[in-house]
């Protein structure tokens, strides 16, 4: 969240479970982070799981990094 208040574009990737934790220390550090939210839990899932998630992940850090460049 600090490199964002900075201006430099860190999107964080947080699970469902943990948003309302998230949420709550952004407006503390009066931050509006980037957010890519990814269904809970990551640990234990088998490479499959862990592969889907990733895809979507990455999709939409890809989507923030071309909005950032002034893209799409």
């Amino acid at each position: 969240m600090e490199l964002e208040r900075r201006g430099v574009v860190a999107p964080l990737v947080v699970t469902e479970t943990f948003l309302p934790l998230v949420q709550a220390q952004a407006r503390a550090r009066r931050v509006e982070p980037r957010l890519v939210v990814v269904p809970h839990p990551v640990g234990g899932l088998n490479e499959a799981e862990l592969a889907g998630r990733i895809e979507g992940a990455a999709a939409e850090l890809l989507r923030m990094a071309d909005e950032a460049r002034g893209g799409a």
